[in-house]
């Protein structure tokens, strides 16, 4: 009897069927892909011309300018207007509105409308308070900044409410509010609000973590950007093949030394400086 061999199957599933049915979802169109990409960046360009609108118009602040206002009691739309604009700004955005004010020569804080202070004897650095528990030697451009030191408080209060993360992050997060730094002290705040606002903190910093971890990966798989640039991964690679030697053989012991080798290791020592007289032992 002649036995009929039946051909083997595959084990390998087709490719067309695993394609058609691994998923149900059809791929997106790249078209549709650029344009969302495309709004993105457009919003987060939107909202840095805006901050830098606000950098113009905060470095002339105060718009009220009466005896009845000054920098503790600034007039209520200035400091509406001046806690609203500085909400999204990063502590490097503030600075930056310091030195505009400064060329100006206004006061760094925005709502001080007083002249900046002027160091006089053009030194580098300058004693302050001296004689006192507070002193210290201070540079002298961080002096001519303010017009006095309770000014350098309420601005310096203002930039430690700033966050580094981006300003598109947080452009929705209405819970984010700038206190000035008198309100704070008059005003009490009830455990409720001051826990919702610390809250509110933590949950922006671990989102500052998360962006700087996702960062720092793509960066470091070279897919991410660094100052607004893509890295280029350009890796010169040679190999050079080493030389091969061949193998030497042991050479035959001549000089009846085979005993000082140690692992192939010959111990060398002078017999004049390492022996030892009769007479130098019996001094000892």
């Amino acid at each position: 009897m002649s036995k009929q061999t039946s051909k083997p199957k595959g084990i390998l599933k087709n490719k067309g069927a695993s394609g058609s049915s691994s998923s149900g979802q059809p791929a997106p169109n790249p078209r549709d892909v650029a344009i969302q990409h495309a709004r993105i960046i457009h919003s987060r360009r939107e909202i840095e011309d805006q901050i830098a609108d606000s950098m113009i118009e905060l470095s002339n602040f105060p718009t009220v300018r009466d005896p009845s206002h000054n920098a503790s009691n600034p007039a209520p739309a200035d400091a509406t207007a001046f806690k609203e604009l500085v909400r999204l700004y990063q502590p490097s955005d503030y600075d930056d509105l310091i030195e505009e004010r400064n060329a100006n020569g206004l006061c760094g804080y925005a709502l001080c409308p007083n002249p900046r202070s002027r160091v006089s004897g053009g030194s580098t650095f300058k004693l302050v308070n001296y004689g006192r528990k507070d002193f210290n030697i201070v540079p002298s451009k961080e002096l001519e900044k303010w017009c006095s030191q309770k000014c350098a408080k309420r601005a310096l209060y203002i930039k430690v409410q700033l966050n580094e993360t981006a300003a598109w992050e947080r452009a929705g997060i209405a819970s984010i509010q700038i206190d000035l730094f008198e309100e704070d002290q008059a005003v009490p705040v009830d455990d409720a609000t001051q826990a919702a606002k610390e809250l509110e903190n933590i949950k922006i910093e671990a989102q500052k973590k998360t962006a700087e971890n996702a960062r720092d990966l793509a960066l470091e798989r070279g897919d991410g950007t660094k100052n607004g640039k893509t890295p280029q991964r350009s890796i010169k690679l040679t190999i050079r093949e080493k030389p091969a030697k061949a193998p030497v053989a042991p050479s035959v012991d001549t000089d009846n030394q085979a005993h000082l080798m140690t692992e192939g290791y010959k111990t060398t020592f002078d017999p004049h400086t390492e022996t030892v007289s009769q007479e130098d032992k019996a001094t000892n």
